[in-house]
């Protein structure tokens, strides 16, 4: 393998990965209103995390960098699906949200019933553009199991619903709404990517992806205590203190270093090195 660094690979691949997303979403969708307001979101300064995420995994796996593109349909369904659930979050009946990454939320740009299709739009797209891959049928039909586990009623809509609740939640039920809200998808970036790259999927990779899963909603949570939004919100900072979160935080990380480290048939050094992100 040429690039050993998660950074490297992240502006290596994102230019390209960007582009595709970009230039096939407004090739198939007709609707003006509707295209214009599925781009919005989708460029609207993402870091492309769980796609890139999944792309590394291939890579680690032994597949050239060249011969990535052959799975960006399957990436780029992930990032749909991430951007979908970003748009019905911030509706006015989920977080209730003006702004995202600086700019105004899909609803407040465009209105609630458009926001709303939007989000519908991405979602269903995604498992077209599943489907009309290059990939072999059974890479395919994994695709959509795992993102439709992860991503559906038994993963992240669960914990969104647990989220809208109202109720405050004990550090257990805390967790297991996280493991769902954001780490359910991060888990099927990295093990479709596994089965993508026909690598038998480990008891250890899952594991690593279900720990930076979590650690990437507590590092979330720890970024937005700072600033006193999340003051009456469900979150570690708030029902542990920052300074247990720090020290949970740090726990995932070890962990998921430990997990990933006895992967065997892997090169190791991208998701290694992508656990820089938490510190």
């Amino acid at each position: 393998m040429d690039i050993k660094n998660f950074l490297d690979f992240h502006e290596k691949v994102l230019p390209d990965f960007d582009k595709f997303l970009t230039e096939k979403l407004t090739k198939e969708i007709k609707q003006p209103k509707l295209r214009e307001a599925m781009l919005y979101s989708l460029n609207s300064g993402g870091k492309r995390v769980r796609p890139v995420l999944m792309l590394a995994v291939i890579y680690s796996c032994g597949v050239k960098l060249e011969d990535l593109k052959d799975y960006y349909d399957i990436a780029g369904a992930i990032e749909l699906i991430h951007t979908y659930s970003l748009i019905h979050d911030d509706l006015p009946e989920m977080d209730n949200d003006d702004y995202r990454r600086g700019k105004l939320t899909s609803h407040k740009k465009f209105g609630t019933g458009s926001a709303v299709l939007a989000g519908d739009g991405l979602l269903t797209q995604a498992f077209y553009w599943i489907a009309k891959s290059s990939l072999d049928a059974s890479k395919r039909m994994a695709a959509v199991r795992i993102l439709s586990h992860n991503a559906g009623p038994m993963g992240m809509v669960a914990g969104q619903m647990t989220d809208i609740s109202g109720k405050k939640l004990n550090e257990e039920e805390l967790t297991e709404l996280h493991q769902h809200k954001t780490a359910d998808l991060l888990v099927a970036a990295i093990t479709i990517g596994a089965f993508c790259a026909d690598h038998e999927l480990s008891s250890n990779l899952v594991e690593y992806a279900q720990k930076v899963g979590l650690a990437f909603q507590l590092k979330d949570d720890l970024d937005d205590s700072d600033d006193g939004e999340d003051v009456d919100k469900n979150t570690f900072p708030n029902l542990i203190g920052k300074s247990a979160t720090e020290e949970k935080l740090r726990n995932l990380v070890k962990d998921a270093l430990n997990a990933v480290l006895k992967e065997e048939r892997f090169d190791k050094n991208l998701m290694v090195s992508f656990l820089d992100y938490f510190k």
